[in-house]
C-alpha cells in the first residue's frame, strides 16, 4: 500500500498539494484525476521520491522512500527520458544495469507487440514510438508500483488502444498501476479506484465499478457531480 499522509507542496505561491491524504491499494489500477493545477503530476513525483515535500509523508509499504524500496517503484514521466544516441537494444542494456528486477523477456515481448526494431536509434523514433519505449521500460522493471504520468499525451487514438492492451496484458495480480491522464475515456473500463483532486486537495475517492453499478455513472459523470455539485 502507498499512504499519502497530510502532504503539502508549494511552488512559489502555488499550492500544488494542500494537506492531501489518501491510500493507494495493492494490485489495483488507480487513476488520479483533476480539472486544473499541477497536483496530479506532483503526487506521482512525490511518490517516486523526485519532489521534496514541504510537509507530511508518503509511505511505501510502511516505509519512507529509501534505497531499499527503489526497485518497488517504476516512474514513467510525460517527458522523454532516453539517451538519443542509443538504439533500443542499448537502452534496454543500460536499464538492466540499474534495475535488479529488469525482465528482458517482458521487454522484448512488448517490443514485438509494438512492432519496434531493437536496432532503431531513439533519436529516429516518432513521438508515438518513443512513448511506446517508455511504457516498455516502465513495465520491464517489474516494479510493484508503476507510475504513469500522462502516458497518452500527444499520442493518437490507435496507439492509446495499444497502451491499454499492454497494461492489461502485462500487469500481474500483485502489481499496481497509478496513472494520471486527461484522456479519461481511454481508461474508463480498466480503472479500479479514482482519486479526484482540486487545487491540491482531495475531493473524493471512489471505486469506478461500484459507481457504475450502484449509481449508473461513468467516471466523467461522477466528476461532473463532484466538481459542479450536480
Amino acid at each position: 500500500m502507498i499512504e499519502v499522509k497530510n502532504v503539502k507542496k508549494k511552488y512559489g505561491k502555488v499550492k500544488a498539494l494542500d494537506d492531501i491524504s489518501f491510500n493507494i491499494e495493492e494490485g489495483k489500477i488507480t487513476c488520479i484525476l483533476g480539472i486544473n493545477g499541477v497536483g496530479k503530476s506532483t503526487i506521482l513525483k512525490s511518490i517516486a521520491g523526485l519532489v521534496k515535500l514541504d510537509k507530511g509523508e508518503i509511505l511505501i509499504d510502511g516505509e519512507k522512500f529509501n534505497q531499499k524500496i527503489y526497485n518497488k517503484l517504476a516512474f514513467v514521466p510525460d517527458v522523454d527520458i532516453h539517451f538519443p544516441n542509443l538504439n533500443i537494444k542499448e537502452t534496454f542494456e543500460f536499464m538492466k544495469v540499474f534495475y535488479k528486477n529488469w525482465d528482458d523477456e517482458r521487454a522484448y515481448e512488448m517490443l514485438k507487440m509494438f512492432s519496434l526494431d531493437e536496432n532503431k536509434m531513439i533519436s529516429e523514433l516518432s513521438k508515438g514510438n518513443k512513448a511506446r519505449v517508455k511504457i516498455i521500460i516502465g513495465f520491464a522493471q517489474r516494479a510493484k508500483y508503476t507510475l504513469l504520468d500522462e502516458p497518452f499525451s500527444g499520442i493518437d487514438i490507435f496507439k492509446r488502444e495499444e497502451f491499454i492492451k499492454a497494461i492489461l496484458q502485462y500487469i500481474d495480480e500483485d502489481e499496481s498501476i497509478i496513472i494520471t491522464t486527461h484522456e479519461i475515456s481511454e481508461i474508463e473500463k480498466i480503472v479500479d479506484d479514482v482519486v479526484l483532486i482540486n487545487n491540491g486537495k482531495l475531493v473524493e475517492k471512489f471505486n469506478a465499478e461500484e459507481v457504475r453499478l450502484n449509481e449508473n455513472k461513468s467516471i466523467v459523470d461522477k466528476m461532473r457531480e463532484v466538481y459542479n455539485g450536480e
